[in-house]
């Protein structure tokens, strides 16, 4: 049986990102081949950010990244399951809050749920946001499809002095309910136990009689044999635009404009709003559910864990906790890591075995290719693994406990006034912050996104002055041996042209029609210390996957180039620039080089530059900005070309890396002017 299993976006390497496209595109019929194969397909459905991937992962014994924030699923997951002897495939995918008028990645999900019907729907609700999430249950039971109602969390509501009764909502809307801790694997068996027999709900729908009458007439201008699901008649209603491509796909362009026609005459002939008329229906129906199993609500506590998530989005104390986090990031991945972990791992593995291989190797273009200035040992894998490893997982340790949290939702929060300055809304810094942890993954995320504007601002900020979690946690090493002023001034620095940027780009692109921003708040949690384990052990694996072939690449590339003394032509090319405008070491091309491959393959030479006393202090800043803004990685540039097409994405990269080279020549002039000598 083949499995195609999606990662996130981040973690895949040059050639699937390449592919990336052509996988999103086809992913429904990715899916529908395994569902076929294994007969029986059960789809993970539910809102953003309620342990959907949670579910996934305990139920496949499979590892997909979940965070506390929404968004953190943007395609589908798929994974072979047995249970009491049958193979099911099960699937997760991005959350969605309606079958209406969805986000882009929702869009996937309900795109599956009506071309490629699955034989059974785990619906994960958050215990806590019950009513919420009954919208979707609604919609879902029009369906026809097998349900399973998944109340997960539950530890939540006592913290919210909610009294939850499953028995009563299995009663109203007819379906099992399964209570769920999912992080701890609690109620994991019991879902396994009620998928087996699974079957249809016999949940009696009470519309009003004007609906009713809707339905039936609308269901004329289909043949007899072959009705449209009620879903459908429903976002048929609503406006929405994909159940005329649904039908014209399925049924043709006469029975679409059949349907239309009737639709026309229904509303010329009953002055009714069906729009709201179906809402309404379905907030009665969910009042009345929720008046009867909720049978006891207190005051949420006010003081407590709940508070940090207050002071997080405070206009004075949620700036002094987002320094705080830069500090407490600062102390443990450029002292703890850098300079202790690196050091001794240097000293008491990679330098024994360093000196072990040269005293070995007697054949000279062996003992270059290998453990030279340019070996794809001492500057490709012992790079990766002792330098970038040690520090980056310090790096992924410090991004996950903040995921996991809750912490960088209130802090999309509190970005929200600047980022309106710049022409985005709040939601925009979710890309934002993702490229902290992968730039690529962070570029493709902004399909999330509302208007045209927003999103090329958005993909322009994210390649030009963010960098990703692996080069700024080198860069972090590399300033925190250096005089705190020069860290200050290179965070300065990137921030300024991060919003000098994008106020520009606010100006000069056509505004769009702007979307409210309104984003559910997750409440603040403790980490699990066992997940936030797992998934750091997680995202370093796939780092190394990712970044050690590259290393070595690059590596590869710079050992050519100077056996071959192209590097010569290289240097004497580019001189004009690193050594006339930047100030720089002519070697500085060489790190210029190894970023192409990888961003923090450069830093690493950087870094390496710098503890041989190679560069000073003022020159450790211009590098590190040059860098910083440089052309950004392969997978990335991909990633690009992807969401804005060719001819777009290329007129950036282009931008982005003369600004590079403006900002370093320029940063450098001004030290000098102002004298200033760190």
């Amino acid at each position: 049986m083949r499995t195609y299993l999606i990662k996130s976006v981040g973690f895949l390497n040059p050639l699937e990102k390449i592919s990336y496209k052509i996988i999103m595109k086809h992913v429904g019929k990715k899916l529908t081949e395994n569902t076929q194969q294994s007969k029986t397909s059960i789809l993970i459905i539910g809102n953003p950010n309620v342990g959907k991937t949670t579910i996934f992962n305990q139920l496949s014994r499979k590892y997909a990244v979940t965070a506390n924030y929404p968004f953190t699923t943007v395609e589908a997951n798929s994974a072979p399951i047995r249970i009491e002897g049958r193979e099911y495939e099960l699937i997760d995918t991005a959350g969605i809050y309606r079958l209406d008028f969805p986000s882009e990645e929702g869009q996937i999900t309900r795109d599956f749920l009506f071309n490629n019907t699955p034989k059974i729907i785990i619906q994960v609700i958050e215990a806590a946001k019950l009513e919420q999430s009954l919208r979707l249950t609604l919609q879902l039971l029009e369906l026809k499809i097998p349900l399973i109602l998944v109340l997960n969390m539950n530890d939540e509501l006592a913290k919210q002095g909610v009294r939850l009764n499953p028995h009563v909502l299995s009663e109203s809307l007819n379906v099992p309910i399964i209570e769920t801790i999912a992080v701890e694997g609690k109620g994991i068996e019991k879902i396994k136990k009620v998928i087996p027999g699974a079957k249809t709900a016999n949940y009696v729908n009470s519309n009003p009689p004007i609906l009713k009458k809707y339905y039936q007439e609308i269901e004329t201008a289909f043949p007899e044999n072959k009705k449209p699901q009620q879903s459908i008649l429903s976002l048929f209603a609503l406006d929405d635009p994909y159940t005329k491509r649904w039908i014209e796909a399925n049924y043709g362009i006469k029975i679409l404009k059949k349907a239309v026609a009737q639709f026309n005459r229904f509303k010329n002939t009953n002055i009714v709003n069906l729009s709201f008329a179906i809402l309404n229906s379905q907030n009665q129906k969910i009042q009345n559910i929720i008046s009867r199993v909720i049978t006891h609500k207190s005051e949420i506590t006010k003081y407590g864990i709940q508070k940090f998530g207050e002071w997080s989005r405070h206009v004075l104390w949620g700036w002094l906790i987002v320094l705080l986090m830069i500090f407490l990031t600062y102390i443990i991945v450029g002292k703890l890591g850098a300079n202790f972990l690196v050091v001794e791992m240097e000293r008491l593995l990679f330098t024994p075995i360093t000196n072990y291989l040269k005293s070995i190797l007697t054949i000279p273009i062996l003992y270059r290719f290998l453990v030279g200035d340019y070996g794809l040992l001492t500057t490709g894998l012992f790079n990766a693994i002792g330098t970038v490893l040690p520090i980056i997982i310090l790096f992924f340790l410090v991004l996950n406990f903040l995921e996991d949290i809750g912490y960088l939702t209130n802090l999309v929060i509190l970005t929200n006034r600047i980022f309106n300055k710049l022409g985005l809304t709040g939601k925009s810094i979710l890309p934002i912050v993702l490229g902290f942890g992968c730039k690529t993954m962070a570029t493709l995320s902004t399909k999330i996104l509302d208007t045209k504007k927003e999103k090329y601002i958005s993909i322009f900020l994210i390649g030009l002055a963010i960098p990703c979690s692996s080069q700024m946690s080198i860069i972090i090493a590399v300033l925190s041996k250096q005089p705190v002023l020069s860290f200050l001034i290179v965070a300065g620095i990137l921030l300024f042209i991060e919003l000098t940027a994008g106020l520009i780009l606010n100006h000069i692109i056509p505004k769009d029609k702007q979307i409210d921003f309104i984003m559910e708040i997750p409440p603040i949690r403790l980490p699990d210390l066992k997940l936030l384990g797992k998934k750091t052990y997680y995202r370093s694996i796939w780092f190394l996957k990712e970044a050690v072939p590259l290393f070595l690449l690059g590596a590869f590339i710079l050992f050519i180039l100077h056996e071959t003394g192209l590097i010569s032509l290289l240097q004497n090319g580019l001189r004009p620039i690193v050594v006339d405008l930047l100030n720089l070491p002519i070697n500085f091309t060489e790190a210029m080089v190894m970023s192409l491959a990888r961003s923090e393959a450069g830093a690493v030479l950087v870094m390496d530059m710098a503890n041989a006393g190679v560069l000073t202090p003022n020159q450790i800043i211009v590098s590190i900005l040059v860098l910083t803004l440089f052309i950004p990685c392969i997978s990335n540039v991909m990633a690009i070309g992807k969401e804005l097409k060719w001819k777009k994405a290329t007129v950036m990269v282009l931008i982005i890396t003369m600004t590079s080279l403006l900002i370093g020549g320029g940063v450098n002039l001004l030290l000098n002017l102002l004298r200033i000598r760190l």
